[in-house]
């Protein structure tokens, strides 16, 4: 597929997560940095991707995204995820749950494998599964419950639609996922979070493939004496989403594939 123009995707390392984590004032440093880069998008985590760079200590993607999104008001952000480390049910509904609290900034690289980590969501035969299984699994479970359905309608008593949440029946095979569904969390504002996968990995109908030739990864600039951290704006104004900032279309949510 060709991916669409984007801008400026900084990525943000483990090691660089780990010291502003570990530092007071760390994280707004961190801030001032991805600021600085003039990205509005930060890929958490990618580093692990590599098999040479996937050392030292580590933080888990979704829980620093949750940090630098209070941080960062305006940036989107991709969390990277593997199926040599997690269940895909697992990673839809605590992406989606971030996707929520972030206000529809929230999207995922799926990469083969995570290099710095044990293959805990390999399946009884020991063989890895399938990354591009795993990415469709996550989609289809994104578009089990609409985020229209619910009306709250106080006059009928009526919270949602229940026809319209529809369970996933996803069957892979005895080498494959087998995911029933549906999420406990309904749709994002942005349609569905964004799905990313690394350049090794062939998902068709991918939003966006990172890294390599297709598109590369910006390198976070070096810390700045004396920056000033930046303060998270605490306006009411809704911002733009991921994809918006991605230029991305928000997707049919009728149409899940599994």
């Amino acid at each position: 597929m060709t991916p669409p123009v984007a801008p400026l995707i900084v990525a943000v390392s483990d090691a660089d997560l780990a010291a502003a984590a570990a530092t007071p004032g760390g994280i707004a440093r961190l801030a001032v940095r991805i600021v600085g880069s003039g990205a509005a998008v930060v890929a958490i985590g990618t580093d692990r991707f590599d098999p040479l760079a996937s050392t030292g200590h580590r933080l888990d993607p979704t829980t620093a995204a949750l940090t630098l999104g209070r941080a960062l008001p305006e940036h989107g952000f991709l969390v990277a995820v593997a199926p040599t480390r997690e269940h895909p049910y697992n990673v839809a509904r605590r992406v989606l749950s971030l996707d929520h609290v972030l206000d529809g900034r929230v999207g995922i690289v799926v990469g083969a494998r995570d290099h710095g980590a044990p293959h805990t969501g390999a399946p009884s035969t020991g063989a890895p599964h399938d990354p591009a299984e795993f990415a469709r699994v996550l989609r289809g479970l994104w578009r089990t419950w609409p985020l229209d359905s619910i009306v709250g309608d106080r006059t009928s008593g009526v919270f949602a639609h229940t026809d319209r949440i529809r369970p996933l029946d996803h069957d892979g095979g005895p080498d494959g996922y087998r995911v029933r569904g549906p999420l406990t969390t309904p749709s994002s504002r942005q349609g569905e979070p964004v799905l990313a996968v690394w350049h090794d990995v062939d998902v068709p109908g991918a939003d966006l493939v990172l890294g390599g030739l297709a598109h590369p990864l910006a390198p976070l600039p070096r810390a700045t004496d004396g920056a000033e951290p930046r303060r998270a704006s605490r306006s009411t104004v809704t911002r733009p989403t991921l994809r918006a900032l991605l230029g991305l279309d928000v997707p049919d949510a009728a149409a899940v594939t599994a």
